[in-house]
């Protein structure tokens, strides 16, 4: 006979004690945090414990933050930001923002990551929380260190570790000494850097902690490398490489893999050195930390031409190039400049406080839009469940496979709209302008076929999306844009696993992609981008400049021709562009 689970106060109990295994494993054991973090928010839920259900959330953006999986955590530490915020549990405000900002900064999103970072402190600061806003500090420290800017990185890093020194919290000292090491190899002084990072390692060692064990091994493999001492930074950069691979760290795993291939240039061990680098690229454009993608492209382009591949090491270091200008841009920088004179003049003015909605009814609201996202997902996981549990007779009969998928996208289509009423019929008319595109351009049945019932969910994704956001009249924020910039990568998250007979994943998540590869969320261009996407991309134009939005007047169908004929081959396929206007010029078709 199965137990019963906990109820009331040892219910609640069990949920703080799985939250707090899982943040102290979350480094050394991700897969077990997440495991933890799973348990204690179905039995969260199930307690109506919302104190719980905010520290799981948390904990699972923190564990799939561990491993790289930067999207399914930002999802996480937003729902876990907006219980908080109800809750008025500043510290838990505070700590969202820090994890939010450590996304930001491993994506090279510097200045919103410092954004968060200072509202996180200014939040400490108020309640004089010592050890946080030593880690704040040493985060803010991190941004500036990483954007070149070495005399103010010192000017945190020092403040943090005076506080950690005071407070004796060994965990924060081995990270300020670490950091104190990473700064003086970049000003040159190497004998104060192994030193730094010897005390680190000697820390890390003690507590037995994996993760920081790893990082000192490469930084210690740095120096060796800045001393042309190739062997021995060789093997620090390979017993931190095992670390993380045992760890799952996609992020480590990248990094390392690309010094080892700095390493095999050197070495001229071309073959190996390829094999680490394309390696170490292709996981750091999976999990977007744009940083080891911009340096893997100028890597590949030292190779190449190494090898006498000029044409190819050009072509890298054009890759490089391009990135790193839209990294470290001017306009990245003035942000990030006016961010800190508002910390520095308005911080007690509580500016973190004041970010947030006071108003009671609003809170309820967001609560009560919250319930009904929380019943969304149950019903789209109920229906997964469905799906997988007629796998077996659905094998039987491609005609009943077909039926029954059409249901499940016409069912996806319909909880999709009802998250946003504004919205209602788009993604049907959007399908059907669609299919006569295809049509126009002579595509097979079995194909237009498909794209209909792709266009009737491509917005997937934006049921994770807050309806505040979705239908707020007005010019969104920057943090709001990058989230909803999310919803190809979430929608096709959903529905990556789920088995169709078209490639359903793969287009939602390039139906934002534009021509001259201008679009997200991975820059695709020209046919690099699937026809389907370039189809839906055009039909999507159309009927949103065709359509009633609380935030604008209807453009009209007049302009909607007007814009996509002006970027004809530009932001839209050409010959997408040349069949939609003739179905709407020539044949007289109507969204309407």
């Amino acid at each position: 006979m199965r137990s019963r689970p906990p109820s009331g106060e040892t219910g609640r109990a069990r949920v703080d004690l799985l939250n707090e295994l899982g943040m102290l494993l979350y480094r050394s054991r991700p897969l077990l945090t997440e495991a933890y973090a799973w348990e204690s928010l179905v039995l969260s839920k199930r307690l109506e414990y919302k104190t719980g259900l905010a520290d799981s959330n948390r904990l699972m953006g923190v564990s799939n933050g561990a491993r790289g999986r930067y999207f399914e955590s930002m999802k996480y530490f937003n729902i876990a930001h907006t219980i908080y915020t109800e809750l008025d549990n500043k510290k838990g405000m505070a700590t969202t923002f820090t994890n939010i900002g450590v996304v930001f900064g491993s994506q090279s999103r510097f200045d919103l990551a410092i954004d968060q970072h200072l509202k996180a402190l200014a939040i400490f600061e108020e309640i004089n929380d010592r050890n946080h806003i030593a880690h704040s500090l040493n985060s803010i420290g991190i941004i500036f260190r990483k954007r070149n800017n070495l005399e103010r990185a010192e000017e945190y890093y020092l403040k943090a570790l005076s506080i950690r020194e005071e407070t004796g919290d060994l965990s924060g000292l081995a990270m300020s000494y670490n950091n104190m090491g990473i700064l003086a190899k970049e000003k040159g002084d190497l004998e104060s850097a192994l030193d730094y990072h010897g005390r680190s390692l000697k820390l890390k060692e003690e507590l037995g902690d994996k993760r920081g064990i790893s990082i000192s091994y490469s930084n210690i493999g740095d120096i060796h490398m800045k001393l042309e001492e190739y062997t021995s930074a060789l093997e620090y950069y390979r017993k931190s490489l095992s670390i993380v691979k045992e760890l799952e760290d996609e992020e480590s795993i990248s990094n390392n893999c690309k010094l080892i291939g700095h390493i095999m240039i050197l070495l001229e061990k071309y073959d190996e050195a390829l094999e680490y680098l394309e390696r170490s690229l292709q996981i750091s454009i999976r999990i977007g930390t744009r940083i080891v993608e911009s340096d893997c492209y100028r890597e590949l382009s030292i190779l190449y031409k190494a090898m006498g591949d000029y044409e190819r090491a050009f072509l890298f270091y054009k890759k490089y190039s391009s990135l790193t200008k839209d990294i470290f841009s001017e306009e990245s920088a003035d942000t990030i400049a006016r961010l800190q004179i508002r910390y520095e003049t308005e911080q007690k003015e509580k500016e973190a406080e004041l970010y947030y909605l006071k108003n009671v009814d609003l809170r309820r609201e967001i609560g009560e839009r919250k319930l009904v996202e929380n019943q969304l997902m149950a019903q789209e996981q109920l229906l997964e469940e469905r799906v997988r549990d007629r796998t077996f007779e659905l094998q039987q009969s491609m005609e009943k496979l077909k039926k029954s998928v059409e249901g499940t996208i016409q069912t996806l289509s319909k909880i999709i709209e009802s998250k946003d009423p504004y919205t209602s019929g788009h993604q049907m008319r959007v399908a059907e302008l669609a299919r006569l595109i295809a049509i126009e351009m002579g595509f097979s049945d079995e194909r237009i076929e498909a794209i209909y019932m792709i266009s009737l969910v491509h917005d997937i994704g934006k049921i994770s999306i807050p309806q505040e956001i979705l239908s707020r009249p007005g010019k969104l924020s920057e943090l709001e844009q990058e989230i909803v910039r999310t919803h190809p990568q979430i929608g096709f998250d959903i529905l990556s696993n789920v088995e169709f007979p078209w490639p359903v994943a793969d287009v939602i998540l390039q139906h934002q992609e534009l021509y001259d590869g201008s679009g997200y969320p991975n820059g695709l261009k020209g046919d690099d981008i699937m026809i389907e996407a370039r189809i839906i991309a055009v039909a999507d134009v159309i009927e949103s400049m065709t359509s009633h939005r609380p935030y604008r007047s209807i453009p009209g169908i007049d302009k909607a021709i007007e814009v996509i004929t002006r970027n004809s081959g530009i932001l839209y396929d050409p010959e997408v562009a040349e069949a939609c206007i003739r179905i709407i010029r020539e044949k007289g078709f109507s969204l309407n």
